[in-house]
């Protein structure tokens, strides 16, 4: 099963690509081995204090254009060409 993991603005950055591919069951499954293989994320994404929605305020994950937070977060089922697409925090004014 092939998930297309979608990086924008500094996640890009952190990340060196634009776009990778995942095999993955759920959300949770597809986030460890995100950070495991881009090490530049570690601490950008996840809030290690919290336990049940443990994403960094601001932070946004959505699978085929539905964010995670209405779905079922970190056990979000994925299937075969999903499309998960991660956003940092956005400021400005």
């Amino acid at each position: 099963m092939e998930i297309k993991v979608k990086f924008f603005a500094s996640f890009r950055d952190k990340a060196g690509v634009p776009v990778a591919r995942f095999c993955a069951g759920d959300v949770g499954e597809l986030f460890k081995d995100v950070l495991c293989e881009y090490e530049g994320l570690q601490g950008e994404i996840l809030d290690e204090s919290e336990s049940r929605f443990p994403l960094k305020k601001g932070v946004t994950v959505m699978v085929n254009g539905r964010n995670i937070r209405f779905l079922d977060g970190f056990s979000t089922k994925l299937n075969d060409g999903d499309s998960v697409a991660i956003f940092p925090p956005v400021g400005g004014g």
